[in-house]
């Protein structure tokens, strides 16, 4: 009856036992159900027994052994009822073997003796699942009568079985016996010998260690890296070496239980990286206590995975080189358009230096995509934390996409917001993350509506932030799909509208990286809405803002060091900065910056990150170890055309104060000034000259009779509606060129013509007049309509500055 392998039995001869009187066929069948249902409750409770009474030193060390012997006894008490009458008494007097419970009692203890059990020890085993069996009975959930009725008819089972047991355990092994005994031992053997073969046929090294750290057996796999002159079997079969596993490893074992990787093992094959997993022995029995260690050789991994990270350091390193080589072309033709916009132009000239102007911004739009992501893919992503203002970010989002709003005048953005407290996190990924599903919004949505929002979600600091717009809508079946790298919902999105795919992909790691996730829902036909949840830790009470706005600095010429090595670069920082009214010195190198400030002295020093002979950082930590005290205080500027990539600590820890991308944004470099020496330029960057050359070409003297006449809010109104009119204007003259429709051409440009000179805009009437009588003569160029498009969004800011100077003084109305 002790658990072992094919414990289930069936016996060869059946014969009728009487049951007790009241035991009907129903009550018969629910017992068998209850048995069958409360195995495993049995398996547990035999197992226990077995522990607690010393016999777990004969029995099987795993608990389905076990579970199958239950499930063999089981069977044995159904076979029982299911022959039995409700008619009679137990007839204890019945021949012995032929009814199933003394069949069962001499085929078990056959079995037993042969495997040399003696009869006291099987008979104490045997009584143990006797009153398992009846105390899993007696808790029963069943009537009492029933449940007596149960427990009688167990009782009278084991007695039955018991004297099968005793009946035939005397007598002497006969031939069949004795050929059985044979047959079973050399099962046994041949039992241990396959799975000890098993064992040592494994690829894998594996050890069986006691609880005391003595390696009691170990495969050939395991003895090939240990051992000299090893062979399949000798540890099992050679004498006892007595090998600890902390000596022949190298580490100790609970080591290995708490990391799980060993890192190098010196073995007899040269020196290996294994991962190491230990198990301790399911056994329970508790005969073999120890540890099953099982070495994985993961030194080919290993090495693979080092030159990957080595071709990601070489590819890291190509991709730093990379962005400044490509950025600062492309920044130094954005940085000379700028200087061309500064400067007078005619209208046609401005159509075209409009047209370089977006390419190269959709140009450096591609190349930061690329490279952004190779440096997300590169693990390179660095989070900083600081105090920041969601308001705050949202405006700047919405501020950034007006330059691509104002190209469609059917479209607008819109931010929606509730209460928002101060935050600390990592802004710049926010704002990374909100402006790309902006662009996108607004990229593919020609009219309609742009939803920017964010709202705080009730319980914790966690933050939702939307973009939704009235676009085209995603397909279900692409709504994962436009998250992978390179890849567009639509192939022939790229064809119309440019890009790499890599936006999209780039929103969702950087959400990751910020410890929130990135979803969208869409509509085909009624547009897409993006979610982004974040976790932002509370800030401080006064996040950095425009407090100061309201107050600007006043203006004050500074003496400017610049250090550019890129001889455009140098010509477009030199004459920007002239041109807002600053006195510039450029060095090219990092020597002859100090150099420069050895000879004069500087308000303000602005460096390139990669000069020729030593690059940005180390210039300022030279400087802020100069010996002159107001040299080594001296404000100083980070130049860098990769942005992204610049580490926030490494500017800090260098002594560098603030950092600037290429090109100059100038409204940044203003509040730089502004921070570091509480000033501004005399002539305000990108503002003040063009601007007032442009108003050259407005009569002013018209604006301020219908300011005059009409009283300051209504003529407001008026100059709002035209505002909006020529905007819409531009875009239809697009659409009619793109069709050729010249008729179009001539009615939008002999309306426009009219509601310029109405305001006095003699300059945009006057070549809204030439496009019509081109266009009523059909031989209007397209460079003609171009420049035409390009007057008409310029002028929204120029009615912007007419109005303010000619209603200066004019009484509300």
């Amino acid at each position: 009856m002790i658990a072992e392998k094919s414990e289930r039995f069936f016996p060869f001869a059946v014969s009728a036992e009487l049951a007790p009187v009241g035991v009907s066929a129903a009550e018969r069948s629910a017992l068998a159900d209850y048995l069958e249902s409360s195995e495993t409750l049995l398996t547990e409770r035999v197992v226990a027994y077995a522990s607690t009474r010393s016999y777990s030193h004969l029995v099987s060390t795993l608990p389905e052994a076990w579970r199958s012997s239950v499930q063999g006894l089981t069977d044995s008490v159904i076979l029982m009822l299911d022959h039995q009458s409700a008619e009679a008494a137990i007839d204890y007097d019945a021949d012995i073997g032929t009814d199933p419970s003394t069949a069962y009692g001499i085929e078990a203890g056959l079995r037993h003796r042969l495997r040399g059990i003696s009869l006291e020890t099987f008979i104490g085993a045997f009584k143990g699942y006797r009153d398992v069996y009846l105390n899993v009975t007696a808790e029963a959930r069943v009537p009492a009568a029933m449940r007596e009725g149960w427990l009688r008819l167990l009782r009278g089972f084991f007695d039955r079985a018991e004297i099968g047991i005793c009946a035939h355990w005397s007598g002497e092994l006969g031939t069949l016996d004795h050929d059985q005994l044979l047959s079973v031992n050399r099962a046994l053997v041949n039992e241990k010998n396959k799975y000890l073969t098993i064992f040592e046929s494994m690829n894998n090294p594996v050890l069986l260690v006691d609880d005391g750290g003595r390696i009691e057996n170990m495969n050939f796999a395991a003895a090939r890296l240990f051992l000299q002159d090893a062979l399949p079997g000798s540890v099992y079969y050679g004498p006892e070496a007595n090998l600890r596993f902390a000596d022949l490893a190298g580490f100790d074992l609970e080591a290995v239980k708490l990391r799980g990787e060993a890192g190098d093992v010196l073995t007899c094959i040269g020196e290996r990286w294994y991962s190491i997993t230990a198990q301790e022995m399911l056994d329970v029995s508790r005969k073999f206590v120890g540890i099953v260690v099982t070495f994985h050789d993961v030194t080919e991994a290993r090495r693979a995975r080092e030159q990957a990270e080595a071709l990601a350091r070489a590819k890291t390193d190509f991709l730093a080189t990379m962005s400044h080589e490509i950025r600062t072309p492309i920044h130094s033709i954005g940085g000379v358009t700028e200087l061309l916009k500064q400067s007078e132009l005619a209208s046609r000239d401005r159509g075209y230096v409009d047209a370089i102007e977006r390419s190269t911004e959709v140009l450096a739009s591609i190349v930061s995509d690329v490279l952004d992501y190779a440096r997300i893919e590169s693990g390179l992503v660095e989070l900083e934390q600081v105090d920041f203002s969601i308001d705050q970010i949202l405006d700047d989002v919405a501020r950034m996409m007006q330059p691509l709003v104002r190209r469609k005048p059917q479209l607008r953005i819109v931010i929606e917001r509730t209460d928002l407290p101060p935050v600390l996190g990592d802004a710049g990924k926010l704002r990374q993350i909100l402006i790309n599903l902006t662009s996108n919004a607004v990229k593919f949505t020609p009219e309609g509506t742009v939803v920017i929002g964010a709202e705080r979600l009730a319980g914790g600091h966690r933050f939702r932030f939307t973009v939704s717009d009235t676009g085209p809508g995603i397909a279900a079946e692409k709504l994962e799909e436009i998250f992978k790298p390179y890849i567009q919902s639509d192939s022939s999105i790229s064809r119309r509208h440019g890009g790499t795919g890599l936006g999209l992909a780039i929103c969702r790691r950087l959400a990751g990286h910020l410890g929130g996730r990135l979803d969208v829902r869409s509509t085909p036909g009624f547009g897409s809405r993006f979610t982004l949840e974040v976790a932002l830790a509370p800030g401080g009470s006064e996040p950095p803002g425009d407090a100061t706005a309201d107050a600007p600095p006043p203006a004050r010429a500074l003496d400017l060091l610049v250090v550019e090595d890129d001889e455009v670069n140098a010509l477009v920082a030199q004459s920007l900065l002239s041109a807002a009214g600053h006195g510039v010195r450029v060095a090219g190198t990092g020597e002859a910056a100090l150099v420069a400030l050895g000879e004069h002295r500087f308000d303000l020093v602005l460096t390139d990150l990669n000069l020729p002979d030593m690059d940005g950082l180390e210039l300022a930590r030279t400087i802020r170890r100069h010996a002159d005290r107001h040299t080594a205080e001296l404000p100083l500027v980070a130049l860098s055309a990769h942005g992204p990539g610049v580490d926030p600590a490494a500017l800090t820890e260098a002594g560098i104060d603030a950092f600037l991308g290429k090109p100059f944004h100038f409204a940044r470099l203003e509040e730089i000034l502004s921070r570091l020496v509480g000033s501004s330029s005399p002539t305000p960057l990108g503002k003040a000259a063009p601007a007032r050359r442009a108003l050259q070409s407005v009569d002013l003297c018209v604006l301020r009779g219908h300011a005059e006449a009409l009283g300051r809010t209504s003529a407001a109104r008026i100059v709002q509606t035209f505002r909006q009119s020529v905007l819409e204007t531009a875009r239809a003259l697009e659409l009619a060129m793109d069709e050729a429709d010249m008729r179009s051409v001539t009615s939008l440009a002999h309306r426009l013509k009219g509601a310029a000179r109405h305001l006095g805009f003699r300059g945009l009437s006057d070549k809204a007049e030439q496009v019509e009588t081109a266009a009523a003569a059909d031989g209007c160029e397209a460079a003609l309509v171009l420049e035409l498009v390009s007057d008409c969004r310029a002028a929204p800011a120029l009615a912007d500055l007419a109005w303010a100077e000619a209603s200066a003084g004019v009484a509300e109305s």
